[in-house]
């Protein structure tokens, strides 16, 4: 199950009237597993800045390749919650240690020798509450 399963499990109620609007707690407990490679543009302070997201699954990562010209920073997203989880592509392995393992070459890749590196930690509310 996902790892919110608990709070839309706990919260059906409220899912099944009509009139159900979505709350802002309810949008960010979506997931969406990402397949493929996503980009935005966005201007900010007058700089233009291109994000890239691209898929996390092993097989997503053969299609990276080709996003790696003038990377100007990575961040990299991990989740805490991944320590107890395993990969859907081998039971045996931890998320946590795949993350780790995938986060180690590509802050050592060529690519990014020139490239700020950022480890952005997610899903810190769903750990505290699954070391209580």
């Amino acid at each position: 199950l996902n790892d919110t399963a608990d709070y839309f499990f706990d919260n059906i109620a409220r899912f099944v009237v009509e009139d159900y609007v979505p709350s802002v707690a309810d949008v960010l407990r979506v997931r969406v597993r990402s397949t493929g490679i996503e980009e935005a543009e966005f201007t900010f302070d007058k700089m233009t800045f291109r994000v890239v997201d691209v898929g996390g699954q092993r097989s997503e990562r053969r299609k990276w390749i080709h996003c790696f010209s003038c990377v100007t920073c990575v961040l990299f997203c991990a989740s805490f919650i991944g320590y107890c989880q395993t990969l859907r592509e081998q039971s045996n392995v931890s998320r946590m240690q795949e993350a780790l393992e995938l986060f180690s070459e590509v802050s050592n890749s060529e690519f990014f020798s020139e490239s700020s590196v950022i480890l952005f930690l997610n899903k810190v509310d769903l750990f505290k509450e699954k070391i209580k």
